[in-house]
């Protein structure tokens, strides 16, 4: 199983091989098909949409820190109260427990849809690569902390 991260937009561009998971705390409705935040649906080209990682939401710690990168007090990601406090969030997490969900993930999609070959789990944000101030990179930074290497997912 790969590991990637990648940002809403680039949904559409998947196969049924990767499995988009949310990290956000409020999800674009189209994800849910309009029908709610628990709703999982599997989209024209066979992609699962609407499965969320609860756990890489950031969460209380991070509350009312972030208010854009238009409105940011520092300019710099690294002295960003809400990425640190969301670092801090994704410390508590066990990688052991994350990567077994993963794989039952993968699993479960596999047998669902008899997809052949590799399967990768892709942890959605919302914003581009280009946006500094982003979860992405404490996430891959998370993942590369517990010895595995995260990539932003492209179709090429």
């Amino acid at each position: 199983m790969k590991i990637y991260t990648s940002y809403f937009y680039q949904i559409r561009f998947m196969d049924k091989s990767i499995v988009p998971v949310s990290t956000a705390v409020w999800d674009p409705k189209w994800f849910h098909q309009f029908k709610g935040q628990d709703y999982i649906f599997k989209d024209k080209n066979g992609v699962y949409n609407g499965i969320r990682a609860e756990m890489f939401a950031p969460g209380p710690m991070c509350a009312d820190q972030c208010r854009g990168r238009d409105c940011c007090n520092t300019g710099d990601p690294a002295q960003c109260k809400f990425l640190q406090n969301y670092r801090l969030q994704l410390n508590q997490l066990d990688i052991n427990e994350i990567l077994s969900r993963c794989d039952s993930i993968c699993e479960r999609v596999r047998a669902l849809e008899g997809v052949q070959g590799e399967m990768s789990i892709c942890f959605i944000v919302h914003e581009a690569p280009s946006n500094p101030c982003s979860e992405r990179r404490v996430i891959q930074e998370w993942f590369s902390s517990n010895g595995i290497e995260v990539k932003e997912w492209s179709k090429i």
